[in-house]
């Protein structure tokens, strides 16, 4: 994935502008979208953080000031119907909490059984505690009270099909409409071939096509170390504490890091 795909913050606050003014352009992208133009896009500018399930975490804290930066409004693309696989990071993380313990101590704590959420939709995985995973994630908000919208997007995705195919259509939304928060360019092995085989040929048929690349921007710094990558997967003080004692009261087992 060619590097120069990303905007940064303020490049993406001044193209959406001249873009989203492009009323010429605006209306091409919904024609050619048709049916599968999201409604939500149509009345303001939006920022787009895609997570199957998000949770308020430091990431997502990132991505939300980040978007008020750009004068977007933040959205979270959510695809409930997703399968858990545990071999997923980003999803086995749902299951799997970064905490910080009252000394200090770096930890994680299991909220879920995987072999038994495993190959179901996200959103019929169940905790330990016998509640739905959306919901304990979803709930976590009330902790931090920040509040963006939610776009729960599966059946959107189910009538597309694959993901070679949705993601065409899903970046059309970020040519003129609002900007995807999204980091293309690292990653493990499988990332990074997602990038490639997935991404790159729709972003490539969509500068063919417009002349421009969708607007993205990267949804956290590149070359992190691991003290780096702990941030963004755990969660700010109070969310953190409403969590360690979460699990104290469920009897979970924390593990030191």
């Amino acid at each position: 994935m060619n590097n120069n795909i990303h905007l940064s913050l303020d490049e993406a606050r001044e193209e959406l502008k001249k873009r989203w003014e492009n009323v010429e352009l605006r209306h091409a992208i919904e024609a050619e979208l048709g049916e599968n133009f999201m409604p939500q896009f149509a009345d303001c500018q939006l920022g787009i953080s895609f997570r199957q399930v998000c949770s308020p975490d430091n990431g997502f804290m990132f991505f939300y000031q980040c978007s008020k930066y750009i004068n977007v409004k933040p959205t979270i693309l959510e695809y409930h119907d997703d399968m858990f696989v545990h071999f997923n990071e980003e999803k086995k993380g749902l299951g799997r909490l970064r905490v910080t313990l009252e000394n200090g101590e770096k930890s994680t704590v299991d909220i879920m059984n995987f072999h038994e959420n495993e190959k179901k939709p996200l959103g019929e995985c169940v905790l330990k505690s016998g509640e739905k995973l959306v919901d304990f994630h979803h709930n976590l908000f009330e902790v931090t009270k920040y509040k963006p919208d939610f776009i729960e997007n599966s059946a959107w995705f189910h009538k597309i099909g694959h993901a070679s195919e949705y993601y065409y259509y899903l970046l059309l939304h970020f040519v003129a409409h609002g900007v995807l928060f999204e980091t293309l360019d690292e990653g493990d092995e499988k990332e990074l071939g997602f990038s490639d085989n997935i991404m790159a040929p729709a972003i490539l048929k969509i500068k063919e096509k417009y002349g421009i690349n969708p607007m993205i921007t990267k949804s956290y710094p590149t070359n992190q170390n691991d003290v780096e990558d702990f941030y963004w997967w755990s969660y700010p003080q109070e969310t953190n504490d409403f969590i360690v004692d979460y699990a104290k009261n469920e009897g979970l087992l924390f593990k030191k890091i």
